[in-house]
C-alpha cells in the first residue's frame, strides 16, 4: 500500500526549491551593496572626499578654471585663467554666452602676450578647462592640530555651506605679520616676531619662473636682441649654439662669472620680435629688477579695450599673412620687487679641482655659495658682512658626475639642495637676528640697487665644468593688503606707479629698471592679524587675486577661520583636466604627467 505524502513535512534538503538559493544570492547582493554604501558614506564623512577647484586662488599650485597653453615664441608651457568664462562662482547665474571669453595671456617667460582667440593664426582651439580634481584628507584633524603651510580646505565663515581651499600661514594663539611679502609671526608671550620658513617641499611647490633657459630664443639674439644670461667680455665662457648650454674651461685667471640679467620685452619690442626684426628704437628700459608678475592673472578678456588687440598684415617671402597681435595688460605686470630668489641648474666638473661658485642678490648685497670641486664641501657666505658666520656642510657632489643643484635665498636664510636632497647645514644659513639691524647691512628694509638688476651670477675658479637647464625662480610675494587697501597691489607707501592712471606699461617699464625710484622700500605697507584660540588665518597662493583673510573684513567676516569650519587638507590632484581625444573637444584622456601629491 503507497504512503501520500504528508503536504506539511519539509522537502529533504536535496529536493528544496532553486527559487530559495535564488533568494538568498539576491539578498546577499543587497546586503553588499548596501554595506559598501555605508562604507563609502562613512569614508566620505570621515576619511577623504573628491572636490573640483573652482578658481584661481590657489595657482598655480591648484588650477580653477584655466586655459592650457604653448607659447607661440618661446614654447613656454604656461597657463591663464578662464574664471570670467565660468558663472560656477556668480551669485545669480547669467546666460553663459554673454560671459566674457578669454582671449590673450602673457607668458611668464618671454612675455610675449598670446592671443588665443578663435580666430588665431595657428588655427588651434584654447579650450577652457575646469579647475583640478583633488582628494581632501578629512580625517586629519582628528588626530592632530593643523598646520602652518599646509593647504586646507573648510567653510567660509560668511556662508558656511560654500566650501573654500587656500593655505594655512596663520595658527591658534599668534600674532601675524606681512611686510615685504613675508610672514613673520609671534606666539602668545613672545615679544618679538620671527620670520616663518616655509619646508623645501611647499617652498618649490610655490615658486614662482623667472626665467627657463631650455626655452631661449637663439633667433632672436641673432638679429641683436640681448641675451639673458651673459658673459663679460675676453671671458672664457663658451655657449652652444642653441645658447642651452654653457662651459667654463679650467684657467688660472681667477673668478669667471655668468651673469643673469631679466630682460623683458615690451609690448612695443615685440611688435617687432614676433616679426624676427629688431626694434627700430633699440634696447630701452632693461634690465628690470623681478617682480611678483603670474602669467595666470595676465588675461585679456573680450570686454577689454580693442585697442590692446589689433589686427595687422604681414608681408612674407609668399605675400601677405594675417595676424592678431596684443599689448600686454599693465595691471596685471607685477608691481612688488621681490628679492627672495633661487637658481638651480645642472652641472658637471671635468676633473677633481676648482670651486664653483652660486650668488643670488637681494638689496645690493650677494649671497653665495661655494661648492669645491675636489671633496664636495659647500659653503655659504655673505661677502662684506662680517657679522654673518660662513657655513660649511658636506655634498654629494663628485668631478665626473652630472649633478642638480638647487640654492635659494628665500626668508631670510640661504638654503642648498643637491639631486633633490637638502643638505644640512644645522641653521646656520639664517640671518634674520642680523636683519632685525635695521642701521646693519642686512637690514630687511633695505631697497634694490644697481647690483638687483643683475641678480644671479654662476662662477667658477680653476675647474673645468658644464652648466646646463639653468632656470631662475622667485618666492611667493604675500601683498600686505586689508580692506581699507584691497584695491592696491604695490605694497610701496609712496609708490612711484601712483604717477599716471591708468597706469601705461612704459611707465611700469621705467620704474622697474630704475632702483632709485625704490627708495620708499623701507616705506612699504603691513598688516597684522590677531589670532586666538582656534583660530587660523588662510591665504591664496596667488596673492594678487585671492580674497582670502586679509580682505574677509571688508564683507563684514572675521579674518579667520574657527576649528568648527575645517573640513580637511588637500592631498593629491588625481583629475587635472584631461588630454582631449583627437579630433574632438572631450578632455578625457587621463593626464597621469600632472597628477601630483599637493605641497
Amino acid at each position: 500500500m503507497s504512503r501520500k505524502k504528508n503536504p506539511a513535512s519539509p522537502s529533504p534538503p536535496s529536493e528544496r526549491p532553486e527559487s530559495m538559493g535564488g533568494f538568498r544570492s539576491f539578498r546577499e547582493v543587497l546586503e553588499s551593496l548596501a554595506i559598501a554604501l555605508v562604507l563609502a558614506f562613512m569614508f566620505k564623512a570621515f576619511a577623504a572626499e573628491a572636490y573640483v577647484i573652482p578658481t584661481g586662488s590657489m595657482a598655480t599650485t591648484l588650477m580653477g578654471r584655466h586655459k592650457d597653453v604653448d607659447c607661440t615664441q618661446c614654447g613656454f608651457p604656461f597657463q591663464i585663467s578662464a574664471s570670467e568664462e565660468s558663472n560656477d562662482s556668480a551669485e545669480h547665474p547669467v546666460d553663459r554666452n554673454m560671459l566674457p571669453l578669454i582671449l590673450a595671456g602673457t607668458c611668464p617667460q618671454c612675455r610675449y602676450t598670446m592671443y588665443v582667440g578663435t580666430d588665431n593664426p595657428e588655427k588651434k582651439t584654447h579650450l577652457s578647462f575646469n579647475g583640478d580634481r583633488i582628494f581632501v584628507n578629512k580625517g586629519c584633524f582628528n588626530f592632530r592640530k593643523p598646520a602652518r603651510w599646509n593647504v586646507t580646505v573648510f567653510r567660509y565663515p560668511g556662508r558656511p555651506q560654500v566650501n573654500y581651499i587656500k593655505r594655512l600661514v596663520g595658527e591658534e594663539n599668534e600674532t601675524l605679520y606681512i611686510r615685504h611679502g613675508d610672514v613673520f609671526v609671534k606666539k602668545d608671550g613672545e615679544d618679538d616676531f620671527t620670520v616663518q620658513r616655509k619646508p623645501l617641499s611647499v617652498l618649490q611647490a610655490v615658486l614662482r619662473p623667472v626665467d627657463d633657459n631650455d626655452y631661449v630664443q637663439p633667433e632672436l639674439h641673432q638679429i641683436g636682441w640681448p641675451t639673458r644670461w651673459f658673459s663679460e667680455e675676453r671671458s672664457p665662457w663658451t655657449v652652444s649654439d642653441d645658447r642651452k648650454t654653457f662651459r667654463s674651461p679650467k684657467t688660472d685667471l681667477g673668478d669667471t662669472w655668468l651673469f643673469f640679467r631679466n630682460i623683458v620685452p615690451s609690448s612695443t619690442d615685440w611688435f617687432y620680435l614676433s616679426q624676427k626684426k629688431m626694434p627700430p628704437h633699440g634696447v630701452v628700459n632693461n634690465p628690470q629688477l623681478i617682480t611678483d608678475f603670474v602669467g595666470y592673472n595676465s588675461g585679456i578678456d573680450s570686454r577689454s579695450s580693442r585697442e590692446m588687440i589689433v589686427h595687422r598684415e604681414l608681408q612674407t617671402e609668399t605675400g601677405s599673412q594675417k595676424d592678431v597681435f596684443c599689448y600686454k595688460s599693465s595691471g596685471s605686470m607685477g608691481l612688488n620687487w621681490v628679492g627672495d630668489l633661487a637658481v638651480s641648474c645642472s652641472f658637471r666638473a671635468e676633473d677633481a679641482s676648482g670651486t664653483i661658485h652660486l650668488v643670488l642678490v637681494k638689496g645690493g648685497v650677494e649671497f653665495v655659495c661655494s661648492i669645491n670641486v675636489a671633496d664636495g664641501k659647500a659653503t655659504l657666505s655673505i661677502p662684506g658682512v662680517a657679522e654673518f658666520r660662513e657655513a660649511v656642510a658636506d655634498t654629494p657632489i663628485r668631478s665626473g658626475r652630472s649633478h642638480r643643484v638647487f640654492f635659494c635665498n628665500i626668508d631670510e636664510e640661504m638654503r642648498l639642495a643637491v639631486d633633490g636632497k637638502e643638505i644640512d647645514f644645522g641653521n646656520a644659513g639664517r640671518y634674520d637676528k642680523l636683519a632685525d639691524d635695521l642701521s646693519g647691512p642686512l637690514a630687511r628694509n633695505r631697497p634694490p640697487t644697481d647690483l638687483d638688476l643683475a641678480p644671479v651670477a654662476l662662477g667658477t675658479q680653476g675647474a673645468a665644468v658644464e652648466f646646463r637647464h639653468l632656470k631662475v625662480l622667485r618666492d611667493i610675494y604675500y601683498i600686505a593688503c586689508d580692506e581699507y587697501t584691497m584695491d592696491s597691489i604695490c605694497d610701496l607707501q609712496s609708490s612711484p606707479f601712483r604717477a599716471e592712471y591708468p597706469l601705461s606699461e612704459n611707465t611700469v617699464n621705467r620704474v622697474l629698471s630704475t632702483p632709485t625710484e625704490w627708495r620708499a622700500f623701507g616705506k612699504t605697507r603691513t598688516a597684522e592679524f590677531k589670532l586666538g584660540k582656534d583660530q587660523y588665518l588662510m591665504f591664496g597662493d596667488n596673492s594678487a587675486r585671492s580674497k582670502d583673510s586679509r580682505l574677509w573684513t571688508s564683507d563684514g567676516v572675521p579674518p579667520y577661520v574657527g576649528s568648527d569650519l575645517l573640513i580637511g587638507e588637500a592631498v593629491f590632484v588625481y583629475w587635472p583636466h584631461g588630454h582631449r581625444i583627437p579630433g574632438t573637444r572631450l578632455a578625457l584622456i587621463p593626464n597621469f604627467a600632472k597628477m601630483r601629491f599637493i605641497h
